[in-house]
């Protein structure tokens, strides 16, 4: 940790707010080029979710079981938030078309190497086009456009320290409209959690069996097959596939397809998710928080922030901060009492700086913003 920066030093948030105004500002956007602005991605905000369909309280009850449970059966679901099996499914199904949901898996252990976050500043009309040109790099499992002193956030998969060198010192500078970049390595991934809206579905929520609990991928090695590859394959472009698809597609029988499906998942070299659009469930407001601490205090306060609901990823990094993380919360509101109630009263944060996500693109090496969504058959 405390590495050299290769960019900005930290201001504290404080004075930040005082002396660097966001950098992003609705007459910005105004004033670029209409196809800047049509480059390809869409973003998280209300105004982008599709139209045709309102959102309404069920489709809110199922995005969230749907997040608890991934894989979980239609029947468990359509009981949960009491509905018909057909409606349940007829409801998510719309959802996972129109992009509100992500239905996928994620397989740490088949991207082998260590996480770099990458910080970029960039030509302010060229932003769009270096996101787009980050997000067809398949070593990038998360990217976000976002508010304050850096424009663009990556999070990287690199094998080895030479390779960060080359991709830093030989590769980002080719992408045009980067200005600048600051890397950090993240050291300790503390939390990662994909179900931030379980809280909606109060005491219902213990109606859906979670997911087994299973060691964290960094912690083993595993060893895929032929047809282990072929079901991760499967599941990443639709994470709901049914077994019987699933024996389908990689041509073994349905058992041996459950089998293999629920061994992946419960050894913890798989991980169903399903990505939500925040917005759905009265979510508006998607951070970044990069914590500089006292270093005898580091434990005592991830641990405290991770047993935070609306904190959803945390990560102990070396560089431009000594802890990152990612939180949600349904308002502007929450986050004065978050800073204040949370933040302000954690003994050992030295300085906050902080940037609003405007639109995310990927997430666990998947886009989310424009992937098409295959037809649910679960």
């Amino acid at each position: 940790m405390g590495s050299p920066r290769h960019g900005h030093e930290a201001d504290s948030m404080s004075a930040r707010s005082r002396q660097n105004p966001e950098r992003l500002r609705e007459s910005d956007f105004a004033a670029m080029p209409e196809s800047s602005l049509e480059a390809g991605f869409r973003t998280n905000s209300t105004a982008a979710l599709p139209t045709a369909h309102a959102v309404d309280d069920l489709d809110q009850r199922i995005a969230v079981a749907l997040q608890v449970n991934p894989r979980a059966q239609w029947r468990q679901i359509a009981a949960m938030v009491g509905t018909s099996e057909s409606t349940a499914r007829r409801h998510a199904e719309r959802m996972l078309q129109t992009g509100l949901l992500h239905s996928t898996v994620t397989a740490d252990a088949l991207t082998p190497g260590f996480p770099v976050l990458v910080q970029f500043t960039c030509d302010l009309h060229r932003v769009t086009e270096v996101a787009n040109r980050l997000a067809d790099r398949p070593d990038v499992r998360y990217l976000s456009l976002v508010t304050g002193r850096f424009d663009v956030v990556a999070e990287v998969v690199v094998p080895s320290r030479d390779e960060l060198a080359r991709i830093i010192l030989a590769e980002f500078p080719t992408i045009p409209g980067i200005s600048h970049t600051t890397t950090e390595t993240v050291l300790h991934n503390f939390k990662t959690s994909y179900d931030w809206g379980r809280d909606l579905l109060g005491d219902e929520v213990e109606t859906i069996p979670d997911l087994p609990s299973f060691p964290s991928p960094t912690a083993r090695q595993f060893t895929f097959d032929s047809v282990d590859l072929q079901l991760i394959q499967q599941l990443k472009r639709n994470g709901r596939m049914s077994y019987a698809d699933l024996a389908n597609q990689c041509s073994i029988s349905e058992p041996m397809a459950r089998r293999r499906v629920e061994a992946l998942l419960t050894s913890g070299g798989v991980r169903a998710v399903t990505f939500v659009n925040p917005s759905i469930l009265g979510y508006e407001v998607e951070l970044l928080v990069w914590l500089r601490v006292d270093f005898s205090r580091l434990e005592q306060i991830a641990a405290a922030l991770a047993e935070r609901r609306e904190v959803r990823y945390l990560s102990a990094t070396s560089g431009f901060s000594d802890l990152v993380c990612e939180i949600i919360l349904p308002s502007h509101g929450h986050l004065y009492t978050f800073f204040t109630t949370v933040l302000g009263t954690l003994p050992g944060i030295l300085q906050a700086d902080t940037a609003t996500e405007l639109a995310t693109i990927k997430r666990g090496f998947m886009r989310i913003d424009t992937a098409p969504i295959p037809k649910c058959e679960s």
